[in-house]
């Protein structure tokens, strides 16, 4: 069976990866990707984080590339970001619980995000001692 290597795009550092996907589908266990098969996990060669390629089995193969820390950022509050929109959607417009809905809504995004750029920041941090190591080394 012959791999051909595939070229995806680090969404971190926009670095390009080359990649070979062999026939093991990983176990998916992030609900917010649900429908999707993650076939690859890959560190990026520049930046090292840990990426996901996940696929999506349809009659157009759509192909994500994804940051796995950002994912796992999202995935503990999903159902019940899920469940409040439901809500939100069912109330009647300039009411008071909808605005109550909207603000835990707001507030739970919120929170995802300032995870998210905690994350970036780290990383950030983490790569430019690594790029002062090694230019000290050289």
């Amino acid at each position: 069976m012959i791999l051909w290597p595939k070229f995806k795009m680090c969404p971190s550092c926009n670095s390009l990866n080359v990649i070979r996907i062999n026939g093991i589908v990983y176990e998916n266990n992030f609900q917010s990707l649900s429908g999707w098969k993650l076939k690859k996990i890959f560190n990026c060669r520049k930046c090292n984080i840990e990426l996901g390629l996940f696929l999506l089995d349809s009659k157009i193969k759509i192909e994500k590339i994804i940051w796995m820390e950002l994912l796992s950022c999202e995935d503990p509050y999903y159902n019940q970001l899920n469940v409040l929109l439901e809500k939100k959607v069912r109330c009647q417009k300039q009411t008071k619980k909808y605005y109550e809905l909207d603000n835990k809504i707001k507030a739970i995004q919120n929170k995802i995000r300032l995870d998210q750029i905690k994350i970036k920041v780290k990383n950030k941090i983490k790569n430019r001692n690594r790029q002062t190591i090694e230019a000290n080394v050289f």
